[in-house]
């Protein structure tokens, strides 16, 4: 476990820094500048005071609406400003359907965790409002000219949304492929006992085996799934660096501006 690069956050899952990470030219992403996370929606006063003197000045909300109402970001009376940025219009990563239907495709497709969640990922890259939100989140990066502010981003679980705008942010800064997989794969180190723990409730429920496999699939990460977008990239894009100007709208100057801002 690397314990530096997770934060003692209790009320908060995954919550993770990206400083430190090496870029191909030899830097090093700053400390205390970008952290990724799950949902706020259950802050606790002193965790929120953590944030706050971690330097923390801006929340970037990568969920949809739904999440959003169900259980919003606890800010209230601190000094971090609120972003709302879905990248989509409802929770991709979860099933929003009649639990029942949903559990009938759990014991039926023993396929069904996995090959959602690829094409959730296929989706960040193919669809346009998450290249979009990805813009909006860049543009929060570039906007924090103060040194000493940090910029939070996160979704529900802090694990495929969070994940991919963490690789992207980590190719814009020069972080080599084998480093952004590696903090990719992470999350299933961090959360390990919460994924065990809904999984043996599942079966305690009377799921089947299949279909708390499949559940698993969904709350864990997988190299097949960020592979699929990358895919996804080669194809549409040709490239990480063409996806980033052309995908998510970022200028050379961006770039420059971000190495800048947030590497040493």
């Amino acid at each position: 476990m690397e314990n530096k690069r997770v934060l003692p956050l209790d009320s908060v899952d995954n919550p993770r820094e990206l400083g430190g990470y090496e870029t191909r030219n030899g830097h090093r992403v700053k400390w205390q500048k970008l952290i990724r996370t799950g949902s706020l929606g259950r802050l606790t006063a002193t965790d929120l005071n953590y944030l706050e003197a971690y330097g923390v000045r801006a929340d970037v909300d990568l969920r949809s609406k739904p999440e959003v109402n169900a259980a919003g970001d606890q800010l209230a009376n601190s000094n971090i400003v609120y972003h709302f940025t879905p990248v989509f219009n409802e929770d991709r990563t979860d099933n929003s359907q009649d639990p029942r239907d949903f559990r009938k495709l759990l014991e039926n497709d023993p396929h069904y965790g996995h090959d959602h969640m690829v094409n959730t990922y296929v989706q960040m890259i193919s669809k346009k409002e998450p290249r979009q939100a990805f813009y909006h989140l860049f543009q929060t990066l570039l906007n924090n000219d103060q040194a000493e502010d940090a910029i939070l981003f996160h979704c529900t679980a802090g694990k495929d949304r969070t994940g991919m705008a963490a690789v992207f942010i980590l190719a814009a800064l020069g972080v080599d492929e084998e480093t952004i997989k590696h903090d990719y794969l992470l999350t299933n180190e961090v959360v390990r006992d919460i994924i065990e723990q809904k999984v043996a409730d599942v079966k305690q429920a009377g799921f089947s085996d299949q279909a708390a496999e499949n559940l698993r699939a969904l709350y864990c990460v997988d190299i097949d799934y960020l592979n699929a977008a990358l895919a996804e990239i080669k194809q549409r894009y040709g490239s990480m660096d063409n996806f980033l100007h052309q995908g998510i709208g970022l200028s050379t100057t961006d770039l420059t501006k971000l190495r800048q801002l947030y590497l040493e």
